[in-house]
């Protein structure tokens, strides 16, 4: 009981966001399953269209693996330059919002750094003049600046990321006072909301468990509760092993005829690591404290990995928690900074089409898009899927 009054609290503090996340939650779990039966690939209109603003970013956070400005051409981040200067005018983004509007899809703005591109608001502003939802996943170094505007657009829900303590957070996204910037970044916003009566945008913690933070995961919940964050959430490490990704890259050849090496900087060293290894028991002790919190505070956890279960969620790659099968591409799908469509987030090898050269409802129908389907059905998941934070949809827990 103690869990869903959390939840209801929150759904009190804005109605029109939550029964927005109660469609989206309905689609995840129960209705998807009717699309992923069907056997030519097809798909009902997406409930989120994930916009990758930019591949730029102003942090270098170790988890990361994503591609990085100023690295040598054999670093397995390294990208040209051209890449990171990548850009839909917003114009082409309005063009997007306004095929789609009649469905209501839920739109979810990231990077890099979403803040990095100069007409973000405008799209906002564009996405909730056609009634969507609208959601920004950030690092907080640029909420300061836009406090005003991040309540002026109409922004629904603020994605925030810290990762723990100062010196912990600041250790993880490579940057000295990165946890301070934020903090000031909330405060401001927070009293910006004040002053105008305010309820949007929720503000969401969301830390990423990993190595640096192992033992300080507990501590977010009194940092969250100190920025008036709404709720704090925490996500497993995204990561593949270098045996799922050769496989995988063999595959995405016989398959697709093509070149799948996005795998790469997601390649984890945890399992071999004997010191990272013994510090799992820091994980448990947390699992446990975070299990047994009393808070008045919403905390979720994604995917639903219990105390017992640590080590096996770093050592057993293909053991899945309940997840054998990824719907995400009968729900979501990923646009990238040139206007590329992709299936998946951060192994964009795939791609079905581009917004700029054909409407988006026909990319998402159309032939490549279904025989991505097809197949991924056929297998259930490809070898980089097992640790996917999209293949979690569903695997989450209130804690």
């Amino acid at each position: 009981m103690n869990k869903l009054l959390k939840l209801l609290r929150l759904a009190g503090k804005n109605p029109s966001i939550a029964a927005a996340k109660a469609a989206i939650t309905w689609r995840n779990q129960v209705s998807v399953k009717w699309d992923y039966r069907r056997k030519d690939g097809t798909a009902r209109p997406p409930s989120t269209l994930c916009i990758k603003l930019t591949n730029s970013c102003n942090l270098a956070c170790k988890m990361c693996g994503q591609p990085r400005e100023n690295l040598a051409s054999d670093d397995v981040k390294y990208a040209p330059e051209t890449f990171f200067r990548q850009k839909v005018a917003v114009s082409g983004y309005r063009a997007l919002i306004d095929e789609v509007q009649r469905f209501r899809p839920n739109l979810y703005l990231w990077g890099g750094e979403p803040f990095i591109y100069t007409d973000i608001f405008d799209l906002i502003e564009h996405g909730k003049n056609r009634r969507l939802t609208c959601q920004v996943n950030t690092n907080g170094l640029y909420i300061k600046k836009y406090a005003r505007e991040l309540v002026d657009s109409g922004l629904d829900d603020l994605i925030v990321s810290i990762d723990g303590p100062e010196a912990v957070h600041d250790q993880v996204r490579g940057l000295p006072g990165a946890f301070r910037l934020v903090q000031a970044g909330l405060q401001a916003l927070q009293e910006e909301k004040k002053r105008r009566g305010a309820t949007k945008p929720i503000v969401r913690v969301r830390g990423t468990i990993c190595p640096e933070n192992f033992e300080h995961l507990y501590a977010l919940t009194g940092i969250a509760k100190s920025l008036a964050a709404d709720s704090l959430n925490f996500n497993w490490t995204w990561f593949t092993t270098h045996a799922a990704g050769a496989a995988h890259q063999q595959l995405m050849k016989r398959l697709f005829d093509i070149e799948a090496l996005s795998w790469r900087p997601f390649e984890s060293d945890l399992v071999m690591d004997p010191e990272k290894r013994r510090r799992l028991d820091g994980i448990r002790e947390q699992l446990i404290k975070l299990e047994n919190n009393r808070e008045n505070f919403l905390i979720t956890l994604s995917p639903n990995v219990r105390p017992k279960e640590v080590e096996r969620y770093y050592t057993d790659i293909r053991y899945t928690f309940g997840s054998e099968r990824c719907y995400a591409v009968w729900l979501k799908s990923y646009i990238l900074p040139n206007g590329d469509v992709t299936p998946c987030p951060d192994y964009p090898d795939f791609i079905a089409g581009n917004i700029l050269q054909q409407p988006f409802m026909e990319i998402w129908n159309g032939e490549r898009y279904k025989h991505w389907r097809r197949e991924l059905r056929a297998r259930g998941l490809f070898p980089v899927c097992y640790r996917c934070c999209d293949l979690f949809l569903s695997n989450l827990a209130v804690v």
